[in-house]
Parts: C-alpha cells; sequence; structure tokens
C-alpha cells in the first residue's frame, strides 16, 4: 500500500462532506428563495449602471444638444460611432447623421466622458436583443427616442445673500 493513499481516502471523504454542506445549506427551507421573475418583475439597476449611449432631447429646443464636435467618434475604442455635421446652416452646429453600431460596443464610457456638451448619456436599456445585426445599428432618431429628455433647466434662484462677518465685540 501506498503511504498517501490513507490520506487521499480521507480528504475524498472531507470534500464529499464539504459538498453536501453546500448543497444543504442551499437546498434548505430555512432559505428564503431567489429566484428572479425577469419578464414580470424588472430588475433595479444600480443608479451608475453604465447602458448603451443615447441622445436625450433638450427640452427647451425639442432636439438632442450634440454639435457635431466628432469627439465621441474619436475616442471610441471600437470605431462605431459615426458623426456627419448638418452643413444646411452655417450658424447652427447640429449633426445631418448620427449612428452607434452596439452589436459592437463594448459599453466603456469613453464617447461619454469626452463629450464638450454633455449631450451622450448612458442608458438604463440593458434589453437589446434583435434578430439581424443590422437592427442594433441606431441613427440619430432612434438614439433620440431612447434616451428620452433632459430634465428641465432648474430656475435660477436668486443670488444669496453674502453671509456678513460680525466683529466680534471688544
Amino acid at each position: 500500500m501506498k503511504p498517501g493513499i490513507f490520506k487521499d481516502v480521507v480528504n475524498s471523504f472531507v470534500s464529499v462532506v464539504k459538498g453536501l454542506k453546500v448543497t444543504l445549506y442551499n437546498w434548505s427551507i430555512l432559505r428564503g428563495p431567489v429566484t428572479e421573475l425577469y419578464p414580470e418583475d424588472k430588475p433595479k439597476l444600480p443608479e451608475r449602471y453604465r447602458g448603451m449611449p443615447v441622445l436625450p432631447v433638450d427640452p427647451d429646443t425639442g432636439r438632442c444638444r450634440c454639435i457635431a464636435c466628432g469627439m465621441c467618434m474619436r475616442t471610441c475604442p471600437e470605431g462605431i460611432i459615426t458623426v456627419v455635421l448638418d452643413k444646411s446652416d452655417p450658424k447652427d452646429r447640429k449633426p445631418g447623421e448620427f449612428t452607434i453600431d452596439i452589436s459592437r460596443c463594448m459599453f466603456c464610457g469613453l464617447c461619454i466622458e469626452s463629450c464638450p456638451v454633455k449631450c451622450l448619456v448612458p442608458s438604463h436599456n440593458f434589453e437589446l436583443a434583435c434578430r439581424t445585426r443590422e437592427e442594433m445599428v441606431y441613427d440619430l432618431e432612434a438614439l433620440m427616442r431612447m434616451g428620452g429628455e433632459f430634465p428641465p433647466k432648474e430656475i435660477e434662484a436668486e443670488e444669496p445673500e453674502e453671509k456678513k462677518l460680525e466683529e466680534p465685540d471688544k
């Protein structure tokens, strides 16, 4: 007999007992159910969930805040964003074409961070299943529809009165 065979047999029984302990703990009636009823009950996503980048509509102007600078397009490591400036009005910078191919997006958020006017925001939509890859290319209208609206600007309150420093009594 090998000198280590007894040790191996004991270790195998200990391993089986440890595995059954975990199984009994998770199968126990004392532990509540952990099943999520997904289609009926949507999961609560964290506040800082980083989903698909979308373009919310500005309620004051009725269009997205994008100025078509192309910063998001240049910082995207996958090169999936296409921005083309609309040259119909030289004084008004707006995108003529804005597309994102979500099938290749890695949701890194670099495009959102690099936007100088903060028009790109991460959405909380995680149901992105499609039948074809062409359906995963979102254009400007689809991104604005999915983005909703920016919250309205808060009414600027009057400037707070300066705190007067009281002179100590002498």
